[in-house]
C-alpha cells in the first residue's frame, strides 16, 4: 500500500513539474531565442509570456526543434512554419504582432 502511495505522489509531482515547469522553461528559451535574434527586451518578453500561456506543453516542447542561429524575427517565424502545427504558428504569428506594435504587453 505504501508503494502505491508513493508512486501516486511521484506521479503528482512529475505531473506538476510537466505543466508548470516546461512552460517557464520555453517561455525562457523562447525570450532568449528572439533576443538574440536582434528582438527589443520588451517585445521578446510579451511574445515569449504569451506564446508560453496560449500553448500546451506538448506544442511548446515542438518548439525545441527551432534551436539554431536565427538573424531576424522573420528566420524565426519561418522556423515556427516548419513545426506544422497550425496553432504554434497562429500564436507566434498574433504575439509578434500584437507585442511588436505595443497592443499587448
Amino acid at each position: 500500500m505504501t508503494t502505491l502511495i508513493r508512486l501516486a505522489v511521484l506521479a503528482a509531482v512529475l505531473f506538476a513539474a510537466w505543466t508548470f515547469g516546461v512552460p517557464a522553461y520555453a517561455q525562457w528559451r523562447i525570450d532568449g531565442a528572439l533576443r538574440e535574434a536582434g528582438v527589443r527586451e520588451k517585445v521578446a518578453t510579451c511574445i515569449a509570456s504569451r506564446m508560453a500561456g496560449d500553448l500546451s506543453p506538448l506544442q511548446l516542447w515542438s518548439l525545441r526543434s527551432l534551436e539554431g542561429e536565427k538573424a531576424t524575427m522573420r528566420d524565426w517565424l519561418d522556423a515556427v512554419g516548419r513545426i506544422e502545427d497550425p496553432q504554434v504558428l497562429r500564436v507566434a504569428g498574433q504575439s509578434a504582432v500584437l507585442c511588436s506594435s505595443g497592443l499587448a504587453r
